[in-house]
């Protein structure tokens, strides 16, 4: 007999909610941070979570159980009488949403029970930032407002998945008009995507912008500077060990754009092997690079050693580089 329901949400809060909600069936959380690291245009499902868990994988942890784990449980997905999508509105969600119905997108996985629930808010909540925020019977309130995936939505969202893993980024720019049929939130989270490479006239990906405004502000503490960076942030997509990733990356370069104290060295217990205690000891703050950077006198392309992945585009420092121009709010090529 089949089974009920397969609910796929993003990550472990969302999915323990659900579980702890009264409603029936078997919950996958889809653990993957896509809006940063390689995805390479070319690969199936397999190879491509092989590329995920390794990127992913930290000194001691292995990601790649995870993801097929996780795949076996989607290929078993027309066991399902019914598989449900349970995502919010911000680009992490929008990436996410794009893979799982690119999957379902091709005709023999086409799967008649096919629903989705996203939100962008709800109600009490004005600041609303996710699925996770909600208490289990608030989320079961969201239960009969699951609406079919249409034929349209899995088309677009085929070409969505395309174009996000080409290594030219103006595809995106191509699929934007079409981009809403997938969900109304699509277009702005693909847009705050562009804003993800380095700014044209800075240098800085708009994290990293953030990280540096916070710093220059006066907090040090990096705890604290992580969740005012969140609050500069309409939607949220990036989670901690993203922004520790961002300011490792503005401190332990060979000119870098912080310092940290006591160690020069910035360090994070999930890559470095120190405690939460020296951890939270760290303090940060501008270093001359740093000010000029923000003063307009210098360009962290002059300082920032880039090698990172967007999508399916890599950005190299030494390399043609993709870059966004604020001012004409489109992306250039900058040699």
């Amino acid at each position: 007999m089949p089974r009920r329901v397969l609910h796929i949400t993003n990550g472990d809060s969302a999915a323990g909610l659900i579980q702890a909600s009264g409603i029936a069936g078997d919950v996958l959380p889809w653990r993957d941070p896509m809006h940063h690291g390689p995805m390479p245009p070319d690969l199936d499902l397999a190879g491509l979570s092989a590329v995920r868990a390794a990127y992913l994988s930290a000194p001691g942890h292995s990601a790649g159980d995870e993801f097929r784990a996780r795949d076996a449980t989607l290929e078993q997905s027309l066991d399902y009488e019914a598989v449900v999508l349970w995502f919010e509105h911000d680009l992490l969600d929008q990436l996410q949403i794009l893979q799982v119905l690119d999957w379902f997108a091709a005709p023999e996985r086409a799967h008649p029970g096919l629903q989705m629930i996203c939100i962008g808010a709800f109600e009490g909540m004005p600041r609303f930032r996710g699925l996770g925020e909600l208490s289990p019977r608030q989320l079961a309130t969201l239960w009969p407002d699951r609406q079919p995936v249409s034929a349209a939505a899995l088309a677009s969202a085929r070409d969505g998945w395309a174009a996000f893993r080409s290594k030219d980024p103006r595809a995106i720019e191509l699929y934007l008009p079409n981009a809403d049929v997938v969900t109304p939130f699509m277009r702005p989270s693909l847009h705050r995507h562009f804003q993800e490479f380095p700014d044209s006239a800075t240098g800085l990906m708009r994290s990293e912008k953030h990280v540096l405004d916070v710093v220059a502000a006066g907090e040090a503490r990096p705890g604290a500077a992580f969740g005012q960076v969140m609050d500069q942030e309409r939607w949220l997509f990036g989670g901690d060990l993203r922004f520790f990733q961002h300011v490792a990356d503005l401190t332990n370069g060979e000119k870098p754009l912080l310092a940290c104290a006591p160690d020069p060295k910035f360090q994070v217990p999930y890559w470095d092997k120190i405690d939460r205690e020296t951890f939270l000891a760290q303090r940060l703050s501008l270093s001359s690079v740093g000010k000029a950077v923000l003063a307009g006198t210098a360009t962290a392309f002059d300082s920032l050693h880039r090698d990172i992945h967007l999508g399916g585009v890599h950005v190299r420092s030494g390399a043609p580089m993709w870059t966004w121009n604020r001012q004409r709010e489109a992306l250039q090529l900058q040699d």
